[in-house]
């Protein structure tokens, strides 16, 4: 049809659009602009890095997603975009770095949790994202299962929750941690109906499935890679002992992670055996790390290598209403790796390893994501808890200055609180109690502060 013709429909006029409709018509319009600028003034600024209050009353300017300043409070400050927090303890967002946002409540046991349907889970995904970000945790650190589609979702203003940096799956051997398929002789065997056994991770053998597993989930945007290189709680077929993949398959996916965007490769590890076995063959990171001893932690520290225990988890899961979540065979590991849990965070930081926040929830116990600041806090002061959820957890994401800081040209990621979490940490424990607002990138998420 000409474009006389269509001038000529009885119809008002194709080349005019109401103005108001002009966003929808976007390719993507849930994109939104940036909020307005945000000046929070009277604020007690908690500077997680040294530990201390910065010296009095501060205002801080948030300007298109980010922190422009941090001033001197005026009580002259006036306006539409100026809000009185009266004194209140501002904090940078937390940073959870070991979540797993795709095992998601709705069931009960670990049993049921690996055969539920991948397009149920994402639905499900988007109920977690919400409540962790409603918590005060504006950035977390999925560690198998979470995509970048969800990652560029959230980005983009599509789902609410937050910032997520994520590995797609994590890599297991065959008998491995992330192998939940039956134990049955014959080979290869497919989930039930299939189903979603590889959700958090996928199994991969011999160097060439390793080095094609590690460069799939590298092209498909993973941000790091995770290897699940010893035993596991959850998992069936290892002991907590066992020593997963060799040396060469190791290689193959650190050598990988530095050719293919100089990624940081992480591995699941509770033994010494198990995280000398990582550091030796390029790993840059731990997860858990519950029989840390001594020298291993020196090596660690000598090598840069980050720890990021996952303490809480371990206790829900031996207690109502989980107590039957695990399988006969994980109970007993699980009260095997929580009673050593402690020592070795205290070991850790005595050995001057960077240790970071991770809280390795799974299903409804996501809602006790809190409780690690808590447990923690049992050898722990509280300032050295908060850096391992702000700026020691910046360094391992490669982000510092932007994230768990309040300073010119940081995210403007920030949670408003009632009490001082440097006096007393469990303060973010009780967040029904004690936080009064969520800011991510500028944007109000949750607020109890009259005009914010």
């Amino acid at each position: 049809m000409s474009a006389d013709k269509v001038n000529d429909w009885p119809f008002p006029n194709p080349q005019v659009v109401r103005a108001e409709y002009l966003p929808k018509l976007a390719i993507k319009p849930w994109v939104s602009a940036h909020p307005a600028d945000k000046v929070l003034k009277n604020c007690k600024v908690v500077d997680a890095a040294s530990g201390k209050l910065l010296d009095g009353l501060k205002s801080i300017t948030i300007s298109k997603g980010k922190i422009v300043s941090v001033e001197n409070s005026n009580d002259n400050e006036t306006g539409s975009n100026v809000v009185d927090v009266k004194g209140a303890f501002v904090c940078p967002g937390l940073i959870d770095c070991h979540v797993h946002i795709t095992a998601t409540p709705g069931v009960k046991t670990m049993l049921e949790l690996v055969k539920l349907p991948d397009q149920l889970t994402s639905l499900r995904s988007t109920y977690v994202l919400k409540e962790m970000l409603a918590r005060g945790f504006t950035t977390v650190r999925d560690t198998g299962g979470a995509t970048k589609i969800i990652a560029n979702a959230l980005d983009e203003g599509l789902l609410e929750g937050p910032r997520l940096f994520q590995c797609g799956k994590a890599l297991s051997q065959t008998g491995g941690h992330a192998d939940f398929q039956a134990a049955v002789s014959g080979g290869n065997q497919v989930g039930c109906c299939g189903g979603h056994s590889e959700s958090i991770g996928r199994v991969c053998d011999g160097v060439p499935q390793v080095l094609k597993a590690v460069r799939e989930e590298l092209k498909a945007g993973a941000d790091f890679i995770k290897i699940m290189m010893g035993g596991g709680v959850s998992s069936e077929a290892d002991p907590i002992d066992m020593i997963q993949f060799t040396d060469e398959e190791v290689q193959a996916i650190t050598k990988s992670c530095d050719h293919m965007g100089n990624k940081i490769s992480t591995a699941h590890a509770y033994t010494p055996g198990a995280i000398r076995h990582a550091i030796k063959n390029g790993v840059k990171a731990i997860e858990h790390g519950n029989f840390l001893d001594v020298p291993t932690a020196k090596l660690m520290a000598e090598n840069g290598t980050f720890l990021t225990p996952t303490l809480a988890c371990y206790g829900i899961m031996a207690r109502k209403p989980f107590e039957d979540f695990l399988s006969e065979v994980g109970r007993p590991k699980n009260l095997e790796v929580m009673e050593k849990g402690l020592e070795a965070l205290k070991i850790a930081e005595e050995a001057g390893i960077t240790v970071c926040y991770g809280s390795d929830l799974l299903v409804s116990m996501h809602a006790l994501q809190t409780e690690e600041f808590t447990v923690r806090s049992q050898v722990l002061d509280s300032p050295t808890i908060l850096r391992q959820a702000t700026t020691n957890a910046a360094k391992l994401l490669k982000h510092e200055g932007k994230l768990g800081v309040i300073a010119p040209g940081a995210y403007g990621d920030i949670i408003i609180l009632k009490s001082n979490p440097l006096e007393d940490i469990t303060v973010l424990d009780r967040p029904e109690d004690n936080l009064l607002a969520v800011i991510k990138e500028g944007r109000t998420s949750m607020t109890k502060i009259e005009g914010l």
